[in-house]
């Protein structure tokens, strides 16, 4: 969005209220949608998959919240869906961008089939890395001539903050910290990390931040029966996120960060979305950016990109975590870490392109 705005667009962005922090901007008009709609669009987009429904409630919408567009961007499935029924009725041309992959296998061909149709009229799609692309490609049956690869990452390298998360937790100074971040669900590990702390070094800590503020909600059962460790080797931040672009402040201080996926397969974003992952990992991106050396499992492209790039060290579960936290300190991955973001990973290095194919569609899109 902040490229969007930066060349004078105006944005309308529709989405659904919850507890996420949402920063505000200027040349943004926000549109919310409370719990009762957003429980109908469950309803009618992911139970019953029935086109007639997908259009009432995206006319419904329109007739609400549509002004004359000139570009339409879908966000994931849903996004993508109800910017298809959009340019039906205005003809107004949309991009997609895709952060989720749903696959047949893990949904059913109904529940694809309203993608797939959606997939046809895309403008442009946005997806991390050619691993990815290539089962977005193969789920959706999208033209790969309207591709473009835009890894997950910000722009810019990461600024310090004197204000640090870890001062504010209680850190002792003496102490060496390692972070996770983002989600601390099943998939992300986070339990299996947190049994793996008692047999860090002694001079190591463990600092948890959930993106949203609620990480010691979501950690209750977890965190049980490692009491004895929480406020001396394990941290919990409840601080909530707003601009994920500026972690300065979370990040300063933190010699290491991990980044764990396993998928579960409980639901359609839990399994071959995280087993293809590519180069979707926003935490491992907001690591680099900021110099700090990951400690990761063996995830497939990221995993082979830290082998051979040295910004890091791959291990096979969170019980070996300890054996490879001190050799993160030094300075050597930490400059190998910014030369990855820098020459891979930069928001700057796909701006041109991203706005060139943006404002291809129309020149008076903005």
């Amino acid at each position: 969005m902040n490229l969007l705005l930066e060349k004078g667009c105006k944005i309308d962005l529709r989405y659904a209220k919850s507890h996420i922090p949402m920063p505000q901007y200027a040349g943004i008009r926000y549109l919310p949608f409370g719990a009762m709609i957003r429980i109908l669009k469950t309803i009618i987009f992911d139970l019953l998959c029935l086109r007639p429904l997908v259009l009432l409630s995206v006319i419904a919408e329109i007739y609400f919240c549509y002004r004359k567009y000139d570009l339409i961007i879908g966000v994931d499935r849903r996004g993508l869906i109800e910017a298809s029924v959009i340019n039906k009725f205005t003809g107004t041309p949309y991009a997609f961008i895709s952060f989720e992959i749903m696959f047949e296998g893990e949904t059913s061909v109904r529940y694809k089939s309203l993608e797939r149709e959606a997939s046809k009229g895309v403008t442009v799609w946005f997806v991390q890395d050619d691993f990815r692309a290539e089962q977005l490609q193969k789920e959706n049956g999208l033209d790969p001539h309207k591709k473009m690869l835009l890894p997950v990452a910000s722009a810019g390298i990461g600024r310090p903050n004197s204000v640090r998360l870890r001062d504010f937790l209680g850190v002792p100074i003496d102490k060496n910290v390692a972070i996770a971040i983002g989600s601390v669900f099943d998939w992300a590990m986070t339990r299996k990390i947190l049994e793996s702390v008692e047999g860090w070094p002694e001079d190591w800590v463990f600092v948890v931040h959930e993106r949203y503020g609620r990480t010691s909600e979501n950690l209750t059962e977890a965190l049980a029966p490692l009491r004895h460790l929480v406020g001396r080797k394990i941290f919990i931040s409840d601080a909530a996120t707003e601009d994920i672009g500026d972690l300065g402040g979370i990040l300063s201080g933190v010699s290491v960060g991990l980044a764990f996926y396993e998928p579960t397969y409980k639901d359609s974003h839990s399994g071959n979305n995280l087993k293809y992952l590519g180069l979707s990992s926003g935490k491992i991106s907001t690591y680099l950016r900021y110099g700090i050396p990951v400690v990761i499992n063996e995830i497939g492209l990221y995993a082979k990109e830290a082998r051979l790039h040295r910004f890091g060290f791959v291990v096979e579960c969170p019980q070996q975590i300890r054996h490879k936290l001190d050799n993160c300190l030094d300075d050597q991955l930490k400059r190998n870490a910014l030369d990855y973001f820098s020459r891979k990973l930069d928001f700057n290095l796909y701006r041109d392109r991203v706005w060139q194919s943006v404002s291809a569609v129309k020149p008076e899109c903005c």
